[in-house]
């Protein structure tokens, strides 16, 4: 599952953009329906708002290497010391999460940090 997927066919609900970018992710992700779609793209785009889970694309996303998702390799490689505490956030999709597959730990305590990119 890509934790940062664009709203599509079968996206869910994963979080919301808070005004200062980090993104409150909720307990479980939710179903979303058309008219919530539809809703969520008045104004700015719906993934600058929200933050959707849907399938991994792997050679069908911009941010594939190759081999890997290039997005949490990239905010990985800059985050902070500070984030990595021995904790980490709750997540429901953490078992089916390519992020969480591709870095270990330290994808989950980046994941709040990411916008759609």
């Amino acid at each position: 599952m890509c934790p940062s997927a664009p709203l599509y066919a079968g996206s869910r609900l994963l979080g919301i953009v808070k005004a200062d970018n980090t993104v409150d992710i909720l307990e479980e992700p939710l179903e979303i329906d058309e008219q919530f779609a539809a809703a969520a793209n008045t104004g700015k785009a719906a993934e600058q708002k929200f933050r959707f889970v849907n399938k991994c694309l792997k050679s069908g996303c911009e941010q594939w290497t190759g081999e890997t998702c290039g997005v949490i390799k990239r905010i990985v490689d800059t985050i902070d010391e500070k984030l990595n505490s021995d904790e980490l956030p709750a997540c429901n999709i953490r078992p089916d999460c390519r992020w969480f597959h591709q870095e270990g730990p330290a994808a989950c305590k980046a994941c709040p940090l990411v916008k759609y990119i």
